[in-house]
């Protein structure tokens, strides 16, 4: 077997894995499953919500260690699902180190986000603002403020703002876009639960999540990383929220 070769296969699967919301416990078990199938001596993971460190060891060899930092994060799922997929069909026997690695550097080539999620982001707010019981015109607004805060979201990250700008300044454009179509197009609409509905695509409950994952499994500083994460998030929802208001003077 090519150990280098399934090292760098492992590395790049953790990566995406942290890069796309896993939890970390998730993380280190898919990347040791994948290691120990080396049957060397020594496999070890360790990872963190910020990083990772990656070791296989025997006596036949030389050491080879890898560390990873991992300063983008977001929400992807399907991605982690898919490099858990090749991880069991590997360790199952039923894909070789070559195949292995060309599949998970496909994915690792994938862009993250892209402008084809944009749609998206209008169905969430409508069909969330919908569920707090607003009119079909509120859900309308919510669609208008969802597409303009992902694409505010999209050109933030392309740039490579910090993660609690980017949030910020997708919810100043829900802010803005919510109160100055409530007060420029005719009807009465619920502002609020415009702004709630609109507001769920960037509120951290997936990392919420996570955080309670890990510290069940004994990841307690990476809980507590990921819920620190999640509270540095929704103030920068909150912040964005707030000044938008205050500018358009809305209580």
């Amino acid at each position: 077997m090519d150990y280098k070769l399934l090292l760098d296969s492992v590395v790049m699967a953790g990566e995406v894995m942290l890069r796309s919301g896993a939890e970390t416990w998730r993380v280190e078990d898919t990347m040791l499953r994948m290691l120990r199938m080396s049957k060397l001596k020594t496999a070890q993971v360790f990872a963190m919500t910020t990083g990772f460190t990656v070791t296989l060891d025997d006596p036949s060899m030389d050491s080879l260690t890898v560390v990873r930092r991992i300063e983008n994060r977001s929400m992807n799922l399907e991605r982690v699902d898919q490099i858990n997929q090749i991880s069991r069909n590997f360790c199952c026997g039923e894909l070789t180190v070559e195949e292995m690695f060309r599949a998970v550097k496909k994915i690792y080539r994938e862009p993250g986000d892209t402008k084809a999620h944009l749609p998206g982001y209008m169905i969430l707010t409508a069909g969330f603002t919908l569920m707090l019981g607003a009119a079909v015109s509120d859900a309308a607004i919510a669609a208008v403020a969802g597409i303009i805060s992902g694409f505010g979201v999209w050109c933030c990250r392309k740039v490579g703002l910090h993660v609690f700008l980017v949030n910020a300044i997708g919810a100043f454009l829900i802010g803005m876009t919510a109160i100055l179509c409530t007060d420029m197009l005719p009807g009465n609409f619920d502002l609020h639960s415009i702004i709630i509905g609109s507001i769920m695509p960037l509120v951290p409950g997936v990392a919420i999540t996570n955080a309670v994952y890990d510290t069940l499994h004994g990841d307690y500083i990476s809980g507590a990383a990921r819920m620190l994460e999640a509270f540095v998030t929704a103030a920068a929802i909150g912040i964005g929220v707030g000044i938008a208001m205050a500018l358009l003077q809305v209580m």
